[in-house]
């Protein structure tokens, strides 16, 4: 049996973490606690370098000050709709309204925040959580085991567009037994519920269906919603009642929206915006050694080209081919990120166990060679709209990959959609022919990157799927740790020659901060935390 209990003095506050300047870190496992072996690492890229060292033995050192409001911009807006999913709009806020059982560290450990303890059995398929007991809603009501059932149960629900409901499916049983403990069953072992108990925000089960509203937003973290005006802003203000008294310092958080980048990056230079999310990483370059600025390290992000199977002229595999060829990916890297990102076609982080470094670079630049598959195909002229968010990073990226496809004699067309609806169109698989996605999940095990991965999930907006898919990804996740490896390779193997998603880099995602602001952190997966931040 393998438990694990919380040992902090005071749970839900935890030190701000210390980046490694310019590196890729090899972070810890999850599957150490979980998963009984070696498993997914961090892939983070710390921007943090003198001017952040700077800012932290600054200011800091005459300790916390009470009071004040974090003013932060961002380039998308709010969608409390769809609060257990992963949205842009959403990163900036959620974790100051909202709480997780866990919290996985910078270190990719799990610490303790609803869930005080959580134990194992031998066989890893029964899971008893233990839920703190001094913890409220923003209504009032007292926290309890039923509210944990309740939002894991949503997690299964595919209206909430939840990243991680393949890995909820995978629990046979969620059982409230006891005031303040819940008991998971599961049929066979898996490494990805800590992903689960982490991006999965626990919410009040009375208030839940009129999320979508904006109105009344109830979560029991440090800040209550107050206020949401759709595409402006929003009003958060300090809980009073929150479970430790000295938390948190700030009086409240207002949120801009703004999607000019250009404006964004005044406002942070301008101080009217503390804290700023969307900024494209080519824009961070000046903010790197000015004393008043850091960068936050807010995970990695994975951005796939895909190309829908079903659509001309990406059903023929050939052309889907090509365009691997096609791709300058190290003109992204330089142009689009800055040089801070790492080129790979691997959907895995490289220091997973069993990572096939002989596949990471299948694709190098050959556009002669894609040329010739398209004319193969009696592809040349196809028109290819492509589908993105508008925001400014997936611009500039399809600015590249424009270019790219026209050499080799296709015609793309921009499609750029504001966050919501580009969004709502990848749920219901409407994206067209092909198009440019965003998945924060640099660190996830591959096990929950293949159920959880919009380009690679069941149901995935490239319509790929067939019996071999299914049968190699059940091979990989039932594999041990002396069959894991050749589980890996083989399906990165079949990924790369199905070419149905393509990764066009794999790049680091930075919130920049005023030196001013003190003690906020970004946890794994984009989440600003601000229990313990306050403005110097």
């Amino acid at each position: 049996m393998l438990r694990f209990v919380a040992t902090p003095a005071r749970l839900g506050s935890q030190p701000v973490s210390e980046g490694n300047p310019q590196v890729m870190s090899v972070l810890v496992s999850r599957r150490l606690v979980l998963g009984g072996g070696v498993g997914a690492a961090a892939l983070l890229v710390s921007g943090c370098e003198s001017a952040v060292e700077q800012a932290a033995s600054g200011p800091a050192s005459s300790g916390p000050v009470k009071g004040g409001i974090l003013r932060i911009a961002a380039s998308a807006d709010a969608q409390p709709g769809v609060i257990l999913a992963g949205r842009a709009g959403n990163w900036h806020w959620r974790r100051l309204v909202f709480e997780t059982l866990v919290e996985l560290d910078d270190k990719r450990q799990p610490q303790p925040l609803l869930a005080k303890s959580w134990t194992l059995d031998d066989a890893r398929t029964t899971v008893v959580l233990e839920i703190r007991d001094d913890v409220k809603f923003h209504s009032g009501r007292a926290l309890t085991a039923e509210d944990v059932v309740f939002s894991l149960e949503q997690v299964k629900v595919q209206a909430n567009v939840s990243q991680v409901r393949p890995v909820a499916l995978k629990l046979t049983a969620i059982e409230a037994t006891g005031a303040h403990q819940v008991t998971l069953k599961l049929d066979s072992p898996t490494d990805s519920l800590l992903d689960l108990f982490h991006f999965t925000p626990i919410v009040d089960k009375e208030t839940f269906a009129t999320l979508a509203e904006g109105k009344t937003v109830v979560g029991t973290g440090p800040f209550v919603w107050k206020q949401w005006k759709p595409g402006a802003s929003i009003t958060l203000e300090r809980n009073p009642a929150y479970r430790d008294p000295e938390r948190p310092y700030l009086d409240g958080v207002e949120i801009s929206i703004i999607t000019d980048p250009t404006a964004l990056l005044t406002a942070l230079r301008g101080g009217t915006a503390h804290l700023v999310n969307g900024l494209p990483t080519a824009d961070l370059k000046p903010l790197r050694d000015d004393k008043g600025f850091a960068l936050e390290n807010a995970g990695g992000v994975f951005y796939p080209l895909g190309l829908n199977v079903t659509a001309k002229p990406f059903d023929d595999k050939g052309v889907r081919q090509a365009v691997g060829w096609a791709l300058d990916r190290e003109r992204i890297k330089a142009q689009v990120f800055g040089g801070d990102a790492m080129v790979s076609d691997l959907w895995w982080t490289p220091t997973e166990a069993g990572y096939p470094n002989d596949l990471a670079g299948h694709y190098k630049l050959d556009a002669a060679k894609a040329k010739a598959l398209v004319e193969k195909a009696g592809a040349t002229g196809a028109k290819v709209p492509i589908v993105f968010a508008n925001l400014p990073t997936m611009k500039s990226l399809f600015e590249i990959v424009r270019y790219n496809l026209e050499q080799i004699g296709l015609a793309p067309e921009a499609v750029a959609l504001d966050t919501a609806e580009f969004d709502a169109r990848q749920v219901a698989g409407r994206l067209g022919p092909a198009f440019l996605l965003l998945h924060g999940m640099v660190g996830f095990s591959s096990s929950t990157i293949l159920d959880a991965m919009p380009s690679l999930r069941a149901g995935n907006p490239s319509q790929f799927t067939t019996p071999r898919y299914d049968s190699l990804k059940a091979k990989l996740q039932t594999a041990g740790d002396d069959t894991k490896k050749a589980a890996l390779s083989e399906i990165s193997a079949y990924l790369l020659d199905e070419s149905f998603s393509h990764v066009t880099m794999v790049a680091p995602q930075y919130y920049p901060r005023s030196a001013k602001l003190i003690g906020a952190k970004v946890m794994a997966l984009g989440s600003l935390v601000a229990t313990d931040a306050y403005l110097a």
